[in-house]
């Protein structure tokens, strides 16, 4: 074990050495530094939580560096996860038979909402999906995730505040 890892000061210089580093050489791979930061906070985060576990067999920015790329990896799957869930919920909404006025009204205003949804960012939208379709509670999400539950209610704050937007805009199209 490296001592780096071993009390919080130690780990607290190791990360602010190292943080920046991370972040930029995740957005050179995603060229989107939200996502990027994201990514290098949750590398330190499973790198405290396992500190016990992990030994360095070379340098700890090596370490570092394969850990970040082991993480953004592990996001990437979690979208495509998401991606088939949002794909799922888009093949169940009803289509083409005859329907009231109500239910016509209703069927409008879900595929709004579809299409609002798949208009956020990734990860907002995979959060949002656990919460409103899976019905999953912030702190589920966050562990399933392996994010923190402030991450979580961020980016469902997000959520709800660009859907409003979005929901908006769509309406004052229509009503043009």
């Amino acid at each position: 074990m490296t001592k780096a890892l071993l009390d919080r000061d130690s780990f607290r210089k190791l990360f602010k050495e190292n943080y920046r580093l991370l972040c930029n050489y995740i957005n050179a791979q995603t060229r989107d530094m939200e996502l990027s930061q994201e990514i290098a906070q949750k590398t330190f985060v499973k790198l405290w939580e396992k500190r016990d576990e992990i030994s360095f067999n070379s340098s700890s920015k090596s370490y570092l560096f394969q850990a970040a790329r082991n993480t953004l990896i592990d996001h990437f799957r979690s979208l495509k996860t998401a991606n088939v869930h949002a794909e799922q919920y888009a093949r169940e909404l009803p289509l083409g038979e005859e329907m009231s006025i109500e239910e016509d009204h209703e069927l409008v205003t879900v595929q709004r909402i579809a299409r609002a949804v798949d208009k956020l960012k990734p990860k907002t939208r995979e959060i949002f999906l656990l919460s409103k379709k899976e019905g999953l509670t912030y702190d589920e999400i966050a562990k399933y995730l392996d994010i923190s539950k402030r991450t979580v209610e961020y980016n469902m704050k997000n959520a709800l505040q660009q859907l409003k937007t979005l929901l908006k805009e769509q309406i004052t199209m229509n009503q043009e």
